[in-house]
């Protein structure tokens, strides 16, 4: 088991520099903080357990536990092997080993900002409406929390992913018009029903661009 001043240092560093570097989510820090409980705190390096058995001791849903391992495997926190009937062996990877020399640490924060998959995250939903000062990406209507819907600018059926570089929100009507199309062209009928000026029309596309090129970003901080 780690020293007094050990765990200290242990804490901060996953408060101050993990999970911000790498955008930590609630439940990430949950089984990030629980498996770290029984393999480095009691003196262990692995501990085997299943995810139902995860998903009952943190009071987690099966479904969030297991986008919550995905997550921390992606970023280079969690190691699992050896599967069997009993579970899987997983090992927890500390924050220094993770982070590494600190010029590593702004690129592991874009990295894990840009696969921030904001179709799921509840915080990322208002940061879009927040980027879009909430209004309606392709009409410019005014929408709200209940009223707007997240687009996928490049559907899923065409390879766009859901990251804040794709996702946009938008109202009910433009959501359901714009379909699996493609937005330029969206935009183009929405100019020629006018209802987008001609100014309006040239903004719409010029943000696209900014957008595809990930200049358009989000902040969760708010």
């Amino acid at each position: 088991m780690p020293k007094r001043n050990d765990l200290a240092r242990l804490w901060l560093e996953m408060e101050n520099e993990l999970f911000p570097a790498l955008s930590f989510d609630a439940v990430e820090r949950v089984l990030y903080y629980f498996l770290f409980a029984r393999t480095h705190l009691a003196g262990l390096r692995t501990v085997r357990f299943s995810l139902p058995q995860i998903a009952k001791a943190t009071h987690l849903s099966w479904y969030l536990t297991r986008h919550g391992a995905i997550q921390l495997r992606a970023k280079g926190c969690l190691r699992a092997s050896h599967r069997n009937q009993s579970g899987s062996l997983w090992e927890l990877v500390l924050p220094r080993q993770v982070l590494g020399p600190k010029r590593r640490r702004a690129q592991l924060r874009r990295n894990a900002f840009d696969s921030l998959d904001c179709s799921t995250d509840r915080r990322a939903r208002c940061a879009i409406l927040r980027r879009e000062r909430g209004y309606c990406f392709y009409c410019l209507r005014k929408i709200t929390r209940t009223s707007m819907v997240l687009d996928h600018v490049v559907p899923r059926v065409r390879g766009g992913g859901s990251s804040f570089r794709n996702m946009v929100a938008c109202c009910q009507r433009c959501n359901f018009n714009k379909g699996t199309g493609r937005a330029a062209n969206f935009l183009r009928e929405l100019f020629r029903d006018r209802r987008l000026s001609s100014s309006e029309f040239s903004q719409r596309l010029s943000a696209l661009t900014r957008l595809s090129r990930g200049n358009l970003r989000i902040s969760l901080a708010a």
